[in-house]
This record gives structure tokens, sequence and C-alpha cells, in this order.
């Protein structure tokens, strides 16, 4: 028994530098910790200090082999498990490999190892409702580990979250030749949910969830993940609900093969036959260091294998999956977007318009410079109009469009919302970036309590740990109970034809108020004649206006 302990304690020790999990051989266990998995045996830890109510944890899990050599830019394969080795899931695992020089917190050790999934439970949990998250980061950066999306206090509200990695930027989004020709899909970050999705139905009920009740969401790329996940898996879904925070468009493609010839090149592949065999040859650190050197972009595909190019005309073809939506936007989406953008400080708005940032540039700058005006009451400068037009084009109308078509015309449940909390104390430039792109995660989430831990930013105020307190609230509500929804005051079923069934959070402590979006989404009825445009193929040579 000493020696079992022994063991056990190497394990924990080892996971603590987050490096890929140890393994160890203890004998079997009747503790709940241990747990038979599709992976083989998995053991979690007990967490009964940092929330409300006691939780089991597993961190780390392996939902899928490793990326690496002959698996890159393939399908992800099941993992074959042990029969009698048990995986040490006290840590989380490593991040996918990242396409930013910094993919934030959470990302500091990645691995091409990195297809893992974490889950959280409640003491004594028995076919609980269960969330799965997919974080954000723009399709090139972030990880499941991310500090600020940790699922611990949603779990406490009765509930199993479980969140999990997927492959980004080259490595999950290739574009290549040698793929297309074969009739596959570019988009293996997508297919790398859908596994998480199926070993979560598999198995979450070995962690005391209910497999019929799983309902998938995430912020920002999260969001637009799972609209894409909601089309390509529309006829077996294997979840009932779906939640959508700030998710965007599709993103413009580069022309095929382009950005990873740049790739090749540099490492002395061909551009042709063999060029993915080859740099399959190469390491995941060279490859990722040369994708960082040449500055080569990679986004989803609209390859119409599992991304097609208009999702509203998808959603109103009813080629999505029927199932009940969680949907809004932040009210200044665009702020932190455009702030490093040249063109957004200039006097007006014409150059921005046609801007890589905005990425529209067949819109009609005069119908623009109606629309936003500069200098107006609302739009004072160029900034503060071109983040609107960002907001609008990428995310505001997408979510007014899904809404409508999804109750309109499938007769869906949707909850729609608007997040107008400006939280100046917690981010590093005050409140002039208003209620800006992701400032909702930390009050969802419940995270708040972590965010002093990363100065400039000071402690929640006590009136935004209770719009958080709010916050989780709703959202594990919805988890619970889609049909019913948030099931706080003043959030109402959103109704296309009641324009009082858009809930403004983040002002009130006690509930939802009742906004309008009939004026909230004017503006859309000219971004839904540019829309079905879009995504377009960039020039060659890079910027829409060379």
């Amino acid at each position: 028994m000493v020696f079992h302990h022994l063991v056990i304690l190497l394990g924990l020790l080892l996971h603590s530098t987050q490096v890929s999990a140890a393994e160890f051989t203890p004998r079997e266990s009747r503790s709940p910790l241990v747990v038979r998995t599709t992976s083989g045996l998995v053991e979690g830890v007990l967490d009964a200090i940092t929330a409300s109510h006691p939780l089991h944890k597993w961190l780390g899990v392996p939902f899928a082999q490793t990326t690496a050599g002959k698996n890159r830019w393939n399908p992800p394969l099941r993992v074959i498990p042990h029969p009698t080795r048990v995986f040490n899931a006290s840590a989380y695992g490593p991040a996918c490999l990242q396409g930013r020089a910094d993919g934030g917190a959470g990302t500091a050790v990645q691995s091409e190892d990195c297809l893992r999934i974490n889950i959280i439970a409640p003491v004594n949990a028995s076919n609980l409702p269960v969330y799965i998250y997919s974080h954000g980061g723009g399709f090139d950066s972030g990880a499941s580990s991310d500090p600020k999306i940790d699922g611990t206090y949603l779990a406490a509200r009765g509930i199993v979250f479980a969140s999990y990695n997927y492959r980004l930027s080259l490595f999950g989004f290739p574009h290549a030749s040698e793929i297309a020709r074969r009739g596959k899909t570019q988009n293996l970050g997508l297919l790398d949910t859908r596994a998480a999705v199926e070993w979560l139905h598999e198995n979450v009920r070995r962690f005391g969830g209910d497999p019929d009740k799983i309902t998938l969401g995430g912020e920002s790329v999260g969001g637009e993940m799972t609209n894409l996940y909601m089309s390509a898996y529309r006829r077996r879904p294997l979840i009932r609900a779906a939640i959508m925070q700030s998710g965007d468009t599709l993103q413009p493609m580069w022309p095929e093969n382009q950005e990873l010839t740049k790739v090749s090149d540099a490492l002395d592949c061909p551009s042709g036959r063999g060029q993915l065999d080859c740099l399959r040859t190469k390491s995941g650190d060279q490859v990722r260091r040369t994708l960082l050197d040449t500055n080569a972009q990679f986004q989803p595909v609209t390859d119409n294998v599992t991304v097609w190019k208009d999702f509203v005309k998808q959603t109103k073809r009813g080629q999505t999956a029927r199932i009940p939506l969680l949907i809004g936007t932040n009210k200044d989406e665009g702020t932190l977007i455009v702030e490093g953008e040249p063109t957004a400080y200039l006097a007006d708005i014409a150059a921005y318009s046609k801007s890589n940032n905005l990425n529209f540039p067949f819109t009609h700058t005069p119908t623009l410079q109606t629309l936003y005006p500069v200098p107006s009451e609302e739009y004072p400068t160029a900034y503060n109009a071109s983040a609107a037009m960002w907001r609008d084009a990428h995310m505001l109308c997408l979510a007014s469009n899904l809404a409508a078509h999804r109750t309109d015309g499938l007769a869906l449940p949707v909850w729609r919302y608007r997040w107008d909390h400006v939280a100046g104390n917690l981010n590093s430039r005050g409140v002039r970036i208003g209620a800006f792109h992701g400032s909702d995660v930390r009050f969802v989430m419940g995270t708040w309590r972590t965010i002093v831990l990363s100065p400039p930013y000071v402690a929640a105020t006590p009136e935004q740990i209770a719009i958080s307190n709010l916050m989780v609230t709703a959202w594990t509500n919805f988890v619970k109970d889609p049909d019913a929804g948030p099931q706080i005051p003043g959030w109402r079923r959103y109704d296309s034809k009641d324009p009082s069934t858009l809930a403004l959070l983040g002002t009130l402590t006690t509930g939802a108020l009742a906004g309008d979006h009939a004026k909230v989404d004017a503006v859309c009825d000219y971004w839904n004649k540019v829309l079905p445009q879009f995504p377009q193929i960039f020039p060659s040579c890079g910027t829409w206006t060379c």
C-alpha cells in the first residue's frame, strides 16, 4: 500500500509541470475517481475547496490519438486503451500547437498530442445535464486550460462541465490541394470537435452525466465552431442544445495551397504531390516555427463537406440541428478588434471599409458613411464607427439572422441577449472600449475571482459578483432545461415580432432588461445584402486594395 501511494504521488508530481500526462498502474480501485472510459482507465482528483460544492475533476484525458507524424492532417483516431494502465488525470494536458507567438493563458506547454478533454462533476453526480465548451482564439490560438474558462463554478451548480482542445491554424485547417483533390474536408479542427462530442456521449454517464442531455457551446470562434457543428452534424448532432456567445461569420480564405506553400518552401518540401508527406517528416515544432516566421494564415475552409459558404441560407433551408439555441453578442464587440488597425484612426471610415480588418471590400462606402456618420453623437470618431461596422458585419447580424430564421422558419426555441456591462476595472484599457469582445466570459464562467492575478486588473466589485452569479444561473438553467431557457427575470423567449425579447444583460444584478431588437438590428437591412457574398478569397497579393 505504501508503494501504491508513492506511485500516485509520483504521478501527481510529474503532472505539476503540465507536461504530457504520466501513467501508472496501481491495482484496480473502487474509488469514484477511477473511471473506465473508451480511452482506458483514468483517475481524477477531488476538489473540495474551490467552489461551494465538492467536485470531481478529470483533466487532460485523451479523447483521440496524437496528431503528430502520419496522423498530422488526418481525421482524429480513437485511443487504443490499455486494459489495466491508469491515466493520471490530475492536471490539464498540453495545448495544441499555436498559430501565434503568444497563444494566451494556458498555452505555455504545446504538443501535437493535444486532443484532450476535461470533465468536472459534482461529487455523487448521476444523470446530470452536460455542457461541453469550445474555447475561442481566432482558430489559431487558445486552449481549454485557459484559467478564465475553468468550468468549476458552472459544475458546482449541478451540471457536468467538459472542455476540450481542437487543432488550430495550419494543423487544423491546412487548405491543401492534396486534400481538396481527394474530396476530403480541410476542417480537421471541426472533426476534433465532433470526436470530443462523440467521446463525451459514449463516456459521460460514467462521470455522472446524461449523454442525452449534452449542450455544446463556446465564445468567439468557440461560438462559431458551434454554428459550424450544428450544420455539419445536423442529422445526428448528439447534442440537445447549443450556446453561441459572440459567434463570428466565416473569415475569407487565402487561395488554395498558397499559405501552405509558404511553409513547405521554407522547409524544402514540394508544393505539389508529396507536399503533406514531406511536411509530416518535420517535427511539429519545426512546422510551427516556420509558420510563425512566414506569417502564413489559416482559417476554416469552405469545402462544402463540413463547411458551407452561407450559414444563414443553411438555416433558412433547415440544414441545421433542430435544437434550442442561446445566442448573443456584446454591445461593443468591435473595439478590441480595431484597436491596432491604423485605418480606424483616420478622419473618416473610407479606408477602413476596404481594410483586411473589416474584410468586406465590396461594401458601398457612401452607404456606410450614412449608416455610421463621423463625427456624430453615436460615432464621435472613425474609431467608434469602425468598431461598430465590424461588430455589425461579423457578429450582430449573424445573431439576428440565426435567431429570426430558427424561430420563424423552424419554430425552434431561441433565447437572445446583448451583454452591456462595461467592466473598466477588468481590462487594461478602461471604460473607453465599452462592453468589449470577450468581456462576458469571466462573468458567465464565474471566474471573476482570478482576474486580480493578472495586473493591472483589480478585484471585481460586489455588483459585478452579483451579475456574474446571475449569469452562471442563467447559463446553467439553460443547460438543465433548454426549452425553459435561462429562467431569470426579464429574459423571455425570442420572438422576431416582439422587439422587447432581446435581453440586455450586465446592468442589473437581479435579471435582464428588455432591449429593442428592431432598433438594434436595423443596420442589418444593409448588411444582409452583403453577407451572402461573404466570405470571399483573398487576392494572392494579400490585401483587398492591391
